[in-house]
């Protein structure tokens, strides 16, 4: 049965992609703001490690489980059974549910030539779309041009903000400027344009596993590989640690 008990001090959603999905659409009508913040063991390890990005991280108004190893430690600890919600699918579904809508949406970051793919791509497969989108690439001079690159999706009022700065540089900009922005949903969405794209293959059965990060990591070793064996040993130490706290408190109420 869900439950609203926080995991590694995180207000996980506990819902499935459609649900989400639905959730948005109607927060949008009601000109709520919505900041997605995807959890996986990246930033858990970094949220550990410095208080202010943990608060940061825990600040969002809909924290999914971007992983199955965050699914399965809900599972363990709290004993509800949901599904992972991939970052990339999930804006993948957005940019489709815009296609029927009419949202707007603003891709922030990457380098101009992959948003130019972007853009080829909404040209092709969502034509509609094609005067409602935006861009800039994550190349600008913070100091000098990040006020201007505010004012810009300022303006265009987005339904949708996807920031795919790297972590946790976008969710910083996410909590820094929510405000600022006019925009209803703004995501963090990291390489999720290399999967727009198709640079990227999401296999069922690897995400089933939880084995992604091994695929990743195969693919980039040099990159990767110190990461997720960091990132993944803090997850089985955080893990077990909230395994234990569960089962004080489940004996402290019996």
């Amino acid at each position: 049965m869900f439950n609203m008990k926080k995991l590694f001090g995180y207000s996980l959603y506990l819902k499935d992609r459609r649900t989400l999905v639905q959730e948005l659409k109607s927060r949008i009508s009601d000109n709520q703001l919505s900041t997605i913040i995807s959890l996986n063991t990246l930033k858990l390890y970094q949220g550990s490690r410095d208080p202010f990005l943990e608060k940061t991280f825990q600040s969002g108004t809909h924290i999914i489980p971007d992983g199955q190893s965050i699914a399965f430690a809900e599972y363990l600890v709290h004993g509800n059974k949901i599904s992972s919600i991939s970052g990339a699918e999930l804006m993948v579904e957005l940019i489709r549910e815009s296609c029927v809508s009419g949202y707007k949406i603003f891709f922030l970051g990457s380098p101009q030539q992959l948003l130019d793919r972007v853009e080829l791509k909404i040209k092709q497969d969502y034509p509609q779309l094609i005067d409602k989108v935006a861009f800039q690439d994550g190349y600008y001079n913070v100091e000098k041009d990040e006020a201007d690159v505010i004012s810009r999706i300022a303006m265009f009022k987005p339904d949708f903000l996807f920031v795919a700065f790297g972590s946790p540089r976008k969710e910083e900009f996410i909590i820094k400027y929510h405000g600022q922005l006019n925009a209803k949903v703004i995501m963090g969405v990291g390489g999720s344009y290399e999967y727009f794209v198709g640079d990227v293959k999401l296999d069922p059965m690897t995400k089933k596993l939880g084995l992604r990060w091994l695929v990743r990591t195969i693919q980039d070793p040099r990159r990767l590989a110190r990461r997720y064996a960091v990132c993944n040993s803090y997850f089985l130490f955080a893990l077990s640690k909230e395994i234990v706290k569960s089962f004080k408190n489940r004996l402290r109420h019996a």
